[in-house]
């Protein structure tokens, strides 16, 4: 094929000079041409310039020269077409050749010129059917698929060397609340219900009467003697008087109307405004509620 296509473009380079060989002639002929043909007149010895150059001598000249200019012109073009199609030929073939290639590895058909060879035997209607293999990518995910649901089942249900959903969701919710502990505890904030303790400096009270003013004044008025909720300053308590209880009810509410402010305050906050609830004076207002509590 590639000998065939170099012996193709021979002959083309031939054809093309043979079909140019007037510029040729007269690009070598005029070499031969007379001096008196040219206009160019000799002067005898003694009688002054050898060589007597006219304007219409110029002129001749120059358009011989574009003559020349353009015959060389012509044939580069010529050279650099044929190199171009020589080169494109090249290209087709490799490219030709690659699509084949890869065409057979994805699909493993049978070339045309070579579908008698696997015709069934059987024809309706002039239609015949081919015994094609089936797709080697197809046939590759099929197997791989096959292989993979074997060792699921083997690795999370027969040996149960893997967690299954639920039980690595649990694992990874006891691995987060480990992490939410750690950080609390590097940011001073593991504080809860059961550690909570009453802070005393002034700092934390006015941070404490300043989320109390944000939060809970319409429910127990501003200086907790109460309204819709109980009166936050005697002895009386629904869920006891106790810092750990009031930091409890803040934080997660009650069935009796209480919201809870984890979601808006973080452990610091709560124990601020339950320190400024435990610490407010009597004041008279909403009837007792709940049973009686002495604060330590």
């Amino acid at each position: 094929m590639k000998n065939q296509n170099k012996k193709n473009m021979v002959n083309t380079i031939v054809q093309k000079i043979k079909m140019n060989r007037l510029p040729l002639l007269v690009l070598f002929g005029s070499f031969f041409i007379g001096n008196e043909a040219l206009a160019l007149k000799f002067n005898e010895a003694n009688e002054g310039p050898w060589l007597l150059v006219e304007n219409s001598d110029l002129v001749f000249m120059a358009i011989i020269n574009l003559i020349l200019v353009g015959v060389l012109i012509y044939f580069k073009s010529i050279f650099n077409n044929l190199l171009k199609k020589f080169a494109q030929s090249n290209t087709e073939e490799k490219s030709a050749k690659a699509t084949g290639t890869f065409s057979k590895i994805l699909t493993d058909a049978v070339p045309i010129e070579e579908e008698d060879k696997i015709t069934l035997d059987h024809e309706y209607d002039g239609i015949r059917e081919l015994d094609n293999n089936l797709p080697p990518w197809w046939v590759a995910l099929l197997v791989g698929t096959m292989i993979f649901a074997v060792v699921y089942v083997l690795h999370y249900h027969v040996f149960r060397t893997g967690d299954l959903q639920m039980a690595e969701y649990n694992k990874e919710m006891v691995k987060a609340d480990a992490e939410v502990k750690e950080y609390l505890s590097k940011m001073s904030m593991n504080v809860d219900e059961t550690n909570a303790t009453v802070m005393t400096e002034q700092k934390d009270l006015d941070a404490g009467k300043a989320i109390y003013d944000a939060n809970c004044v319409m429910c127990h008025k501003d200086k907790g003697q109460g309204d819709i909720g109980p009166n936050l300053t005697d002895e009386f308590w629904l869920y006891t008087g106790d810092i750990k209880a009031i930091f409890k009810t803040i934080k997660t509410g009650t069935s009796n109307g209480m919201p809870e402010h984890a979601s808006k305050l973080n452990p610091i906050q709560l124990q601020q405004v339950s320190s400024y609830v435990y610490s407010l004076p009597y004041t008279a207002g909403k009837e007792p509620q709940g049973e009686k509590y002495v604060k330590e």
